[in-house]
Formats: structure tokens, C-alpha cells, sequence
């Protein structure tokens, strides 16, 4: 049970930061937030974090269905 409410916890916070590094960084330069021009120069800042805030959250959800088995 404590394993997976760290999970749920550090995934919440890398969310969140990802999410805030995405409007911070995108939001000052419209005419450059398009999708490829990400994957091409590498500059998605807060996509990382944000996409591994949602798979340790999910993590969390499988944590406590298999101790609960």
C-alpha cells in the first residue's frame, strides 16, 4: 500500500511538472509549437516528464491491484 501511494505521489508531481514545463516553455513562442518541429530539434522540455508522470501513476494502480490479490 505505501509502495503504490509513492507511485501515485511522484507520478502527481512528474505530471505536474511536465505539464508546467510544457505551457512555460510552448506558451512564450506560438509559431513554434507544432509536433514535428519538436521531434526534429529535440526541444520537447516537460513531454518526458509529463508522459512518465502518467506511467508511474499507472504503475501505482498495478502496485496496489497485485498486493491486494
Amino acid at each position: 500500500m505505501m509502495v503504490s501511494i509513492f507511485l501515485w505521489g511522484f507520478g502527481l508531481l512528474l505530471a505536474g511538472w511536465g505539464f508546467y514545463r510544457m505551457k512555460k516553455d510552448f506558451g512564450q513562442n506560438k509559431s513554434n509549437n507544432n509536433l514535428i518541429q519538436l521531434l526534429l530539434t529535440g526541444q520537447a522540455s516537460g513531454i518526458g516528464q509529463f508522459v512518465s508522470g502518467i506511467i508511474m501513476f499507472i504503475i501505482g494502480f498495478v502496485v496496489l491491484y497485485m498486493q491486494n490479490k
